[in-house]
């Protein structure tokens, strides 16, 4: 595991030392790898690299070239595949100096140019530079697990594994993108290829960029099937089980110390208990536990420990570590995330760090096999939208705002306002509202002028642009927008996607309501959602969050169900096989039942969440005293005050829960102050 660094000049003029900035740049991002760096200039290239030392510790120094030093490579991330691999360039003719999987891909790279992409399985991000055809490759991994930042300055490209990399170089410049800000106001995250900086891009996840005579060309290079299949649940389940076992086994090869995160949850317990069958020794467990019962789960995560015989570890996360852990986090992160459990990610990353270098996560696992509420709570909606309105508008909408206010984790209130407040919208766009924040129709009053770039109800046509276009045209027609003609098909002619608006509930394209209830369609809804959240919030929100705060605890974190033969088997599964009912996950808790505790099957999902609604008003009060005040709003000219104080006000006497959109707008000042308050 590594950060990666480096420029090109685009006018291809040869670097010389005194244009030699990789220091700086490498030294901002030591943290992702501390046990050493390397450096090289290459005629008009630059590639620098931090490395922490995981395969190969003898002799996996970077940058590595081929035989005869005319292509080099820095690499960041891991191949599970790497020794398959050597055997072929080794079958190929080629010498191996090392045994790293770097040097493979430099070798693949020579007889396969950008297809050697198809060979690699696992996380990665990576630049070569061919010096014969004075070409600068750089590419990312098919899920996103391993960042790319890159931008183009005074005819220099820049790139990065972190954004500091690229602010360390002289020639950056920084300026606030208003569009990612609206985006990340709604979302809480800002989705590729946008950063918050508006000269600054993410390469996205399965793609690769080339750079040939000062052009720059960005390419797909996977995208997997999106159709259904029809499958038995037996045959589903054991291949599941199969394919999983493989990806866990896979990302078991380490030289240093390994371990499993653990949160009592479905996805984290079946990652441990199949990695402690491919184990000789107890595998070590790690979790953290809260003071507030409602966010706990370490008596969960206990419990399997005990069920597999792991050596487990906990520790309890006060509100006083995680305001300390939190304070760390701002110095580490370069652009704003709302994604709260960050922070108890951070916390476990460190706890973790001092026992090994490698540790094993369930993320992807939601997003796979339809483990959160909001999948089966659009078959919900048509039943909502059907009511008259003098029952839902005028008896259930006050009934159920009037719920007294609870700050508990994923409590009645909660759920049940945030599902009225978006259950009559479109299906994509409902969706975004409940996993999201801030709604745009309020931005008008939220943001000042001059930092309004989207309007009300354009946030899914702005997502969808950066979508491959054969999923784009299924979700705005699937969408209930303006591309549907309300009569079962949109203006590419796609019925199937028509017949999703009627089964949604939502508002068709002619402004009425269907009357149907379709359960095949409301079941592409949520395949459609789902696939939605794998290209969107996975990458952008919990890959982005897994990355950040395990680099900055220098711990290398691998995640078993993004191999991409998993997801491909995944998105092939037909809806009713991953949520039934109100049952989430089902197939995957059917799959992997045999290895766990019986009541964990059954156990309502948590989530990895902190008590953010009751610290905002007690712990984290000063903070939010100093960057919610009315004279910083005022004097930083990018949130209108009559808004923000009302967000206060309703959140500090407990009349209306704020947590999400004070801790969206807290998020964001901390991040503009470091970057821009000079």
């Amino acid at each position: 595991m590594c950060g990666i660094v480096g420029y090109l000049n685009l006018n291809s003029e040869t670097l010389t030392p005194k244009h030699d900035h990789l220091p700086a740049m490498c030294n901002s991002i030591a943290h992702r790898g501390p046990d050493e760096e390397g450096m090289k200039l290459i005629g008009p290239c630059a590639l620098g690299m931090t490395r922490l030392a995981i395969i190969d510790l003898a002799t996996g120094q970077q940058p590595i070239t081929n035989e005869d030093g005319t292509v080099w490579i820095v690499f960041n991330g891991e191949i599970y595949n790497y020794q398959e691999l050597q055997e072929r360039v080794l079958g190929l003719g080629h010498k191996l100096v090392t045994k790293s999987d770097t040097e493979t891909i430099v070798h693949l790279y020579e007889e396969y140019g950008v297809e050697c992409l198809q060979f690699l399985e696992g996380m990665f991000a990576f630049a070569i530079y061919d010096t014969k055809k004075e070409r600068l490759f750089i590419a990312r991994d098919r899920m996103g697990e391993k960042p790319l930042h890159w931008g183009v300055f005074d005819g220099t490209l820049l790139f990065s594994s972190e954004i500091k990399g690229i602010l360390s170089h002289p020639k950056a410049r920084r300026a606030l993108d208003s569009l990612a800000l609206q985006k990340y106001l709604a979302l809480e995250y800002v989705p590729n290829p946008q950063s918050m900086f508006k000269d600054i891009s993410k390469l996205p996840p399965a793609h690769f960029m080339i750079v040939e005579k000062g052009q720059v060309k960005i390419d797909r290079y996977w995208l997997p099937e999106i159709k259904s299949e029809e499958m038995s649940e037996d045959e589903a389940a054991s291949e599941v089980v199969r394919l999983l076992k493989r990806s866990t086994e896979l990302r078991l090869i380490s030289e240093v110390p390994l371990g499993v995160f653990l949160s009592g949850g479905i996805d984290s317990s079946a990652i441990a208990a199949l990695a402690a069958q491919f184990s000789k020794d107890p595998i070590k467990t790690f979790s953290i536990g809260f003071d507030d019962p409602s966010f706990d789960e370490s008596i969960h995560a206990l419990a399997v420990a005990k069920h597999i015989g792991s050596d487990h570890e906990v520790c309890t996360f006060s509100p006083e570590l995680a305001f300390e852990t939190l304070s760390e986090l701002w110095n580490v992160l370069d652009e704003p995330l709302a994604d709260a459990s960050i922070v108890p990610t951070y916390f476990l990353s460190k706890m973790t760090r001092r026992h090994v270098t490698v540790a094993l996560a369930g993320e992807g696992g939601d997003e796979l096999f339809g483990g959160y509420p909001t999948y089966y709570a659009h078959k919900f909606t048509p039943m909502w939208s059907l009511m008259p309105d003098v029952v839902r508008n005028g008896m259930l909408m006050p009934a159920l705002n009037s719920l007294p206010v609870s700050f508990n984790n994923l409590s009645l209130d909660f759920k049940v306002k945030r599902f009225i407040s978006a259950a009559s919208e479109p299906s994509v766009r409902r969706h975004l509202r409940w996993m999201g924040s801030i709604k745009l129709a309020e931005h008008e009053q939220l943001l000042t002028k001059e930092h309004r770039a989207l309007a009300a109800g354009t946030m899914e046509e702005s997502l969808f642009d950066s979508l491959p276009l054969v999923y784009r045209d299924g979700y705005r027609n699937g969408n209930g927008n303006s591309t549907g003609n309300g009569n079962g098909s949109g203006s590419n002619g796609h019925s199937a996607a028509g017949s999703i608006i009627g089964a949604s509930g939502s508002a068709s394209g002619n402004g009425h309501h269907s009357k149907g209830f379709n359960r095949n369609a409301i079941n592409d809804v949520v395949n459609n959602i789902m696939r939605l959240d794998m290209t969107t919030y996975l990458p952008d929100d919990l890959l982005v969050k897994s990355d950040r705060a395990s680099m900055a605890a220098s711990l290398e974190v691998r995640l078993p169900y993004l191999a991409y033969p998993l997801v491909e088997f995944a998105l092939k599964m037909p809806a009713n096989l991953k949520v039934r009912g109100m049952t989430t996950k089902y197939l995957l808790k059917k799959a992997v039942a045999p290895y766990l505790p019986e009541y964990i099957m059954k156990r309502p999902k948590k989530g990895f969440g902190i008590p953010v609604g009751k610290w905002i008003r007690q712990e984290f009060r000063p903070v939010v005293d100093e960057l919610l005040s009315e004279s910083f709003i005022k004097s930083q000219g990018i949130f209108n005050w009559p808004y923000i104080n009302n967000l206060l006000n309703e959140h500090m006497s407990q009349r209306v829960d704020r947590r999400k959109e004070l801790w969206t707008i807290l998020m964001f000042q901390w991040w503009w102050r470091k970057f821009f308050a000079g």
